[in-house]
């Protein structure tokens, strides 16, 4: 059902619908105006050939005495036409003629008026059904008695033609034809979509130009945009990071000049701040790398690399536990994925002062938590936090402040293995960061 709700939302599915409805309109419709068309024609002709008999077999009957009349009346009858003579009428059903067939009756008395008003028409009813459309009828004669027939194909009766079922068999080609025509000019709008999808993640997406006109210069518009936007970024990044990378000398220096100092207060404010300086030249550093960090991903155990963070942490007096598996397999890049863990873990810390990283095995995902127990964050705060250089908590003290780039970091290490990363407040307090990775799975 799905899968069905998924193509009735295409835009290829749509067309199809359309075009194939179309296809069926004009040939219900093109069929209905054949069969309206013939049945006129078949009803003149029935009544012409009708009347006519009827006139002929009247002349023939009305010459002949009435003892010689039934036998000449049969005499004149065929195996599709039975002719009779009757003293009286043989309609005794008192009914007249049926409604449906008055148009017929006019139209026999139009031809041959010699028929007069007195005509009388119905439709067999027998059992057989091979008799149930036979048209019968009584014709007055001046002595009063009846010239009677029974005809064994009625009016109306209109079979398709040859040509009709050409018609239907085209017309399915044609539905077909447009199914595999639309699906053929979909293909290069699917890949479009497919490829337009992995656009933003890091190198550049070739796009293949194929299809129409139009998907084509959607194609090459979209090849020079990404050329363009990654220059420009590449420009930027080059930039940015050659400003921060030229920051550590004057650092560095400044430090040598730290030993001067007599004041030892002084000289540890001033070590401090050189400290927050070079925290913040290297996580911006870290987040101009970003998707263009050339390191490569490999199957890895995210249980060894989350006990490891933890480990780390405890040895230089921080309040960080783990608990989970101590195998989980996922591919990423390790040295990127570590570093965006670390990130969440000193947020944690430096905000909740305990963390607890939790590690949860899935059908198809591995499920990172990292709990906290600060104050959290208001739900529509959330998306603001990933945001770069944004800090939520404004005392900008060496101890909270942070650079503002710790999220930002993890939510791009995060998104480029193909991950998702959620915050929310927990109901018992603190802050859930919770990472969802794509599970790797060896075969043995």
């Amino acid at each position: 059902m799905s899968w069905l709700a998924g193509v009735a939302r295409s835009l290829e599915g749509r067309t199809v619908v359309v075009l194939l409805l179309a296809v069926l309109m004009v040939h219900g419709g093109a069929l209905m105006l054949y069969r309206r068309s013939a049945a006129a024609a078949a009803d003149e002709a029935f009544a012409t050939e009708v009347s006519r008999q009827l006139v002929l077999a009247r002349e023939a009957v009305l010459r002949r005495p009435p003892d010689e009349r039934d036998t000449e009346a049969k005499a004149l009858s065929s195996s599709h036409f039975e002719i009779g003579w009757e003293r009286r009428t043989p309609m005794d059903d008192g009914k007249g003629t049926d409604p449906v067939l008055r148009d017929l009756r006019d139209r026999l008395v139009e031809i041959e008026p010699a028929l007069g008003p007195g005509l009388v028409l119905a439709l067999e009813t027998p059992d057989e059904p091979l008799h149930q459309q036979d048209l019968r009828g009584a014709v007055p004669l001046p002595d009063g008695s009846f010239l009677t027939f029974r005809s064994a194909h009625g009016p109306g009766l209109i079979r398709l033609a040859p040509w009709a079922f050409l018609a239907t068999a085209m017309a399915i080609l044609v539905g077909i034809a447009a199914v595999v025509l639309m699906h053929r000019i979909a293909g290069p709008l699917r890949e479009l979509t497919r490829s337009t999808g992995l656009i933003g993640h890091g190198t550049i997406v070739q796009i293949r130009e194929v299809g129409p006109d139009e998907t084509r210069e959607i194609g090459r518009a979209l090849n020079a945009m990404q050329e363009r936007i990654h220059r420009l970024v590449a420009e930027r990044t080059q930039a940015l990071a050659a400003v921060s990378h030229d920051l550590r000398t004057p650092i560095a220096r400044l430090r040598l000049r730290l030993d001067r100092f007599d004041d030892a207060e002084e000289r540890r404010a001033m070590a401090a701040d050189l400290d927050e300086m070079q925290a913040m030249v290297d996580a911006t550093l870290a987040y101009l790398r970003g998707d263009s960090d050339p390191e490569e991903r490999q199957v890895t155990n995210i249980a060894s690399v989350l006990m490891g963070i933890a480990d780390a942490a405890v040895d230089v007096g921080r309040e960080v536990d783990f608990q989970g598996p101590g195998r989980a397999l996922a591919t990423v890049r390790p040295v990127a994925f570590k570093r965006a863990l670390e990130n969440l873990v000193d947020n944690g810390v430096r905000y909740g002062g305990r963390v607890r990283i939790g590690l949860d095995i899935e059908d198809t995902a591995l499920a990172v938590r990292v709990d906290d127990d600060g104050p959290g964050i208001p739900p529509e705060d959330v998306l603001r936090a990933f945001e770069p250089f944004t800090r939520l908590e404004v005392s900008r003290n060496r101890n909270t402040g942070g650079t503002g780039l710790g999220l930002t970091i993890a939510l791009q290490a995060i998104e480029a293995e193909n991950g998702t990363l959620e915050l929310a407040s927990r109901p018992e307090g603190g802050l859930r960061a919770l990472i969802r990775l794509p599970r790797t799975t060896l075969r043995s």
